[in-house]
């Protein structure tokens, strides 16, 4: 039976360790193996009751026993002894034997980095096995076959997903979210327009700092944090000013959980003329988006809600916008939209690509194509509905009104006396991960973010562990 990310978080990241002989001194203690092959670890792990290779640590003190135990799959290869002779065989640690104690409980016991805890923040999220083992597949070169048939794969896929023909492009970037809604930015705006933006979150505000350092003149509509912005107050925005060629929106505000009026305020931009690029980036693949209602530049993240690896970052633009971005005159070498947008039909993009990360969005979108974005939300708000809940028999305050909440994130008032660390410390050592607030809410609340591969197991585990948490601190 397979363990849910709940249970994992609470063991070592190691549940065994076995070592070829002679075995070094572990304090966690040690099985030692007679023969130097793949086939000791099997039948060593038989006998410590441990069904998971990856579970199985191996000690090693020569090349062969790094190989053998590589061969076998274990989850942790560490090699003790002289860095000269070992450093080539590619153990995952190499330490000496007085340090041998320190490493293993520092990086693979119970609070070891490579426990592997239930993370509730809004991104990066927890991934699936298959995800990973994407990721680490054969090494690639950008210039051949195999990256062209992947690169190929992705946008077919993408497009599927978000329900778009041929005849939308697609950029396909390395590095964060960011890098796209830069990119986006700076190929929406001719020379002498400027730019609308709705700022009501972090992430609002950001859209305009990136248009201001790329120097497009900005104009925004502000409103609150915890409500949706007015569309009403656009509309009047874009009768007023002059000079507009584009609109920029955060479709869901993470800095709350909020989600704004995409679609009215797309339709509401295309009559007046007006391009829209949108930050899809914690929304796409589980949020109601039509892209071909009013949206040039959609921006996302290979991570979040599509439950690939951090890393890689595209954008989908429609007709109408590459027209745009054929006419503006790029302002960056690395975020020249339109030299990405030409390897949808070169094949060959322009620099380095993230290729792990882009190995990994791929099996994900396999995961999600299966599932469909109206299966996978309502796979999310079942377990929102779970610390929603909780929230509410607990007594704790949510910033943002039911009708007005994403499908992944919950923004909730810290208790009187309660601090942001000293909550995040209790539930990290018991296996989760929750998210400070940012802005001017940095020292108010935490959010919790029920995006990823979680099992609703996972966050009844969470309550518990938040009741906890909470008598311990009083409140």
């Amino acid at each position: 039976m397979t363990a849910t990310a709940s249970e994992l978080a609470t063991r070592p990241a190691i549940e065994a360790w076995l070592g070829f002989a002679p075995a070094p001194p572990l304090a966690a203690g040690v099985l030692e193996l007679a023969q130097t092959d793949s086939f000791a670890v099997f039948d060593a792990m038989r006998s410590a009751g441990v069904a998971d290779v990856r579970k199985i640590g191996v000690l090693c003190s020569s090349p062969e026993h790094v190989a053998a135990a590589r061969a076998a799959g274990a989850g942790a290869v560490v090699a003790v002894g002289d860095a000269r002779t070992l450093s080539a065989a590619a153990p995952d640690a190499l330490v000496a034997p007085h340090e041998l104690d320190a490493l293993v409980a520092a990086r693979y016991g119970p609070g070891g980095s490579q426990r592997r805890l239930v993370l509730l923040n809004p991104g990066p999220a927890l991934t699936t096995d298959a995800v990973k083992r994407a990721a680490a597949g054969a090494d690639v070169c950008h210039r051949e076959p195999e990256f062209r048939e992947l690169d190929r794969r992705i946008r077919s896929k993408l497009r599927t997903l978000a329900g778009v023909g041929a005849d939308w492009t697609i950029a396909l970037l390395s590095g964060s979210g960011t890098s796209a809604n830069e990119a986006a930015l700076r190929a929406a705006v001719r020379p002498g327009h400027r730019l609308l933006v709705v700022v009501n979150g972090v992430y609002g505000e950001r859209l305009r700092e990136a248009a201001r350092r790329a120097g497009i003149d900005t104009v925004a509509v502000e409103g609150g944090w915890t409500e949706p912005i007015d569309v009403a107050r656009v509309v009047d925005a874009l009768a007023a000013e002059d000079g507009l060629d584009a609109l920029a929106v955060v479709h869901h505000e993470t800095t709350t959980g909020l989600l704004n009026p995409l679609a009215e305020l797309a339709r509401t931009a295309a009559a007046a003329g007006v391009r829209t690029v949108v930050d899809a980036i914690s929304s796409f693949g589980v949020e109601e988006i039509a892209l071909g209602d009013g949206i040039d530049f959609m921006t996302c993240t290979s991570n979040k809600c599509l439950h690939g690896l951090p890393g890689a970052a595209f954008v989908l633009v429609s007709p109408a916008g590459a027209r745009r971005a054929r006419s503006v005159e790029p302002s960056s070498v690395a975020l020249d939209l339109c030299t990405y947008l030409d390897v949808d039909s070169s094949g060959s993009p322009p620099f380095t690509p993230a290729i792990p990360a882009l190995a990994a969005l791929d099996v994900a979108l396999d995961h999600v194509l299966v599932e469909g974005i109206t299966g996978r939300r309502a796979r999310y708000a079942e377990r929102c509905a779970i610390v929603d809940e909780a929230f509410e028999r607990l007594g704790l305050e949510q910033l943002v009104a039911a009708p007005a909440r994403s499908h992944s994130i919950r923004s909730v008032r810290l208790p009187d006396g309660v601090s942001f660390a000293a909550l995040h410390e209790r539930l990290r050592a018991a296996g989760f991960v929750i998210y400070a607030g940012q802005g001017a809410l940095a020292a108010e609340i935490f959010r919790v973010a029920c995006m990823g591969e979680l099992e609703p197991s996972d966050l009844h585990d969470f309550v518990a562990a938040l009741e906890r948490a909470l008598a311990e601190l009083g409140a």
